[in-house]
């Protein structure tokens, strides 16, 4: 069970790069825009948002680190369905109650917990796991923090999903604009494009890895899956056999 932590403070980075985006709520409103979402994305946003929810099935129990803007969350919550699990962690306390007045009780399943993605550490919890275009908001040392806690909160079997951007094509026609604009606006953003996401993981092995990338390699579609251990198909396979003995011959 994931607790409320009001402690949580934004990091101070945060307002020095960003601005008051997450801060105003008049700004955060106009930017939850699905316009705003194409712009940032190069209108990519709906493809990156179908490739989040591609592994999702109803009734799954969902982890995301992150509140964005626009509908990835809304799709999410409807994927999982009333029956499901779907929590959602920010470290940003007006967006976490922004996010639980706009969504009030609409999604059954959804929970939305004000906590530091890089500091709480939940233990094999999670069928799926999402990280939607959150990474590239985060300096190095977050990054690797927020993605071993996100590896870490996933069962043996289940998936944790990074979308978020990449290097792209050396011919791509926006690749130096983007670099530029990074670098101005977005510096924590490039260092996608210097490290992979995989070689943050502390236990790489533990995790088969699956990459996907669009738009001339502009975004990426990370799957680690947590590879099941022999004992625990064992033990599966023992259960199952013991459940078979007592089902009724008719």
């Amino acid at each position: 069970m994931i607790d409320e932590d009001n402690n949580s403070k934004i990091p101070p980075y945060s307002g020095v790069i960003y601005g008051d985006i997450y801060s105003d709520i008049d700004k955060s409103n106009s930017f939850d825009g699905k316009l705003f979402c194409n712009l940032r994305t190069f209108f990519q946003y709906d493809r990156l948002v179908n490739a989040a929810l591609h592994g999702v099935k109803i009734n799954q129990s969902v982890l995301q680190l992150g509140l964005v803007f626009g509908d990835q969350i809304d799709q999410t919550a409807q994927r999982v369905g009333a029956y499901g699990q779907y929590d959602i962690l920010d470290v940003n306390g007006l967006q976490v109650s922004r996010n639980k007045e706009k969504y009030g009780h609409i999604y059954p399943a959804m929970n939305i917990f004000q906590q530091d993605a890089s500091k709480i550490e939940i233990e094999e919890q999670y069928d799926t796991v999402l990280c939607f275009m959150l990474l590239q908001e985060l300096p190095p040392a977050t990054k690797a923090k927020v993605i071993n806690n996100a590896l870490r909160a996933v069962k043996p079997g289940g998936e944790v999903v990074f979308i978020d951007y990449h290097k792209p094509l050396f011919w791509h026609p926006l690749r130096y604009l983007v670099r530029m604009y990074n670098r101005l606006k977005n510096p924590f953003a490039e260092k996608l494009w210097d490290r992979s996401i995989e070689s943050y993981a502390n236990h790489r092995t533990n995790f088969t890895w699956r990459k996907s990338t669009y738009f001339g390699r502009m975004f990426q579609r990370l799957v680690a899956t947590k590879k099941v251990s022999p004992l625990e198909v064992a033990f599966a396979t023992d259960s199952n056999k013991k459940e078979e003995a007592f089902l009724p011959d008719f």
